[in-house]
């Protein structure tokens, strides 16, 4: 590509012995250069055709507009964009703005730059070259033009002082007033953040989801993007949130206890059974317990799913598909390859709300509450707590006036948390820990 027509001529005036720093005269130049050996070899280099040499000794000497000249007019004879953008550039960093020849090597920068940006295929590099062309153009005393290529930037703030120096006043007022209101809606999303926080802290996570979707909704609406902070704090609660309703909880040194709500338990070889079992001998899906409100009292009851080698509750045969009613702890042998022991839960009102099954092929205690209920670790430890499956969530629901830490945050008495990934909850008073596993 030929020499671009966007830089300034860097043609200089008929020598003079009247010019000074800072103008096209040479006489003074040839005067200093009897006592200056640096400027001597800066002309030397100059009528040698070495312009570039020669515009770094005048700089290292201080004398910034003669440099700023040799520079603009070695940039104009460079065919290779690149190259004339790096002696520009280099120029502009050792020459301040403080000469009208070093404005327009400044000024010759930004064009250089802006045309650049016409044949850049990268956006981040075209929006670097365009910040730097703004810059450069603030330099030159351009601040019209500086503050349109910030304000296209969405850099308002430097817009606003872009437009102050160049004495834009119909410009400025309008970036400030929408500054202003940009203003407003950070310190909106700052609020719904912290309340946000507040809420995720305090284990009400639905209220927090709901603040940031509603939040996020309006703003969306409005600008077509969302605030940054508010995005990555929804995007971290829905890496952490439980999306069925079982969660596994670790307690006692590595003991781990699955809570599981679904409406019917299912125990046999299928890997997607509640209770997984994986024996040869067994049905994929061998037997179920489930609630049955038919009588005067919810009772547990186990049903064979028509297995070939038969349920047995302590050591008598089901029937297939006939329902019988389990109304107290005992072993539950699916053929003879496998038995787990039942332990139903009643409440006070004698209604069973689920059972704990223990002996499972990977140790780990089954807690079944299909409709939520008390809170059991194991057939002897009770929690004092309810669960609860509403909403999308699985919450533990403390009984009033427990309290309890949750992830270091003493919460208020009787708190109810929304279970998500990770959580440790540690109770008051006693040696139990809680961590959410999944």
């Amino acid at each position: 590509m030929g020499a671009t027509p966007l830089l300034p001529s860097a043609k200089r005036a008929a020598p003079s012995d009247e010019g000074g720093p800072g103008t096209a005269g040479r006489g003074w130049l040839r005067r200093r250069a009897t006592l200056r050996p640096d400027l001597r070899a800066a002309i030397a280099l100059e009528e040698a055709g070495e312009l570039l040499e020669a515009a770094r000794v005048f700089e290292y000497a201080g004398e910034h507009g003669q440099a700023a000249l040799l520079r603009l007019e070695c940039a104009r004879t460079l065919r290779d964009r690149g190259e004339r953008i790096d002696v520009l550039r280099e120029g502009c960093a050792r020459n301040p703005a403080g000469t009208p020849e070093a404005r327009l090597l400044h000024l010759a920068l930004a064009e250089a730059l802006l045309a650049e940006v016409e044949l850049e295929g990268d956006p981040a590099t075209a929006r670097a070259h365009k910040l730097e062309a703004a810059r450069a153009l603030d330099d030159a005393d351009e601040g019209g033009r500086a503050g349109e290529i910030y304000e296209e930037l969405g850099l308002l703030v430097r817009a606003a002082a872009a437009y102050e120096r160049g004495g834009e006043i119909a410009r400025l007022e309008l970036v400030l007033a929408v500054l202003e209101h940009e203003q407003q809606r950070h310190a909106a999303a700052r609020a719904i953040e912290q309340e946000f926080d507040a809420a995720l802290a305090g284990g009400r996570r639905s209220v927090a989801q709901t603040l940031v979707h509603d939040q996020l909704a309006a703003e969306r609406k409005t600008l077509g993007v969302g605030s940054p902070g508010l995005v990555a704090r929804l995007e971290r609660l829905e890496r952490r949130r439980l999306r069925t309703d079982r969660v596994d909880v670790r307690w006692g040194g590595g003991r781990t206890t699955r809570i599981l709500g679904a409406s019917e338990l299912r125990i046999g070889r299928a890997p997607d059974a509640g209770l997984s079992l994986p024996h040869a001998m067994l049905s994929r899906e061998h037997v179920a317990l489930r609630l049955d409100t038919s009588g005067e009292r919810t009772e547990l009851v186990a049903i064979d799913l028509g297995s070939k080698v038969g349920s047995f509750w302590d050591g008598e045969p089901l029937s297939p598909g006939e329902p019988l009613a389990l109304t107290q702890a005992g072993e539950l042998a699916l053929g003879s390859a496998a038995a787990v022991r039942v332990t139903p839960l009643r409440g006070k009102d004698g209604h069973a709300h689920g059972a704990v099954i223990e002996g499972g092929a990977d140790g780990r205690v089954l807690v079944w509450l299909p409709q939520g209920g008390p809170l059991w670790l194991d057939a002897s430890i009770a929690v004092p707590a309810r669960v609860l499956f509403e909403r999308g969530h699985v919450a533990i629901d403390f009984r009033a006036g427990i309290r309890v830490d949750l992830d270091g945050h003493a919460l208020e008495p009787g708190a109810c948390i929304e279970l998500l990934l990770g959580d440790r909850i540690a109770l008051h008073g006693a040696p139990l820990v809680l961590e959410v596993l999944g």
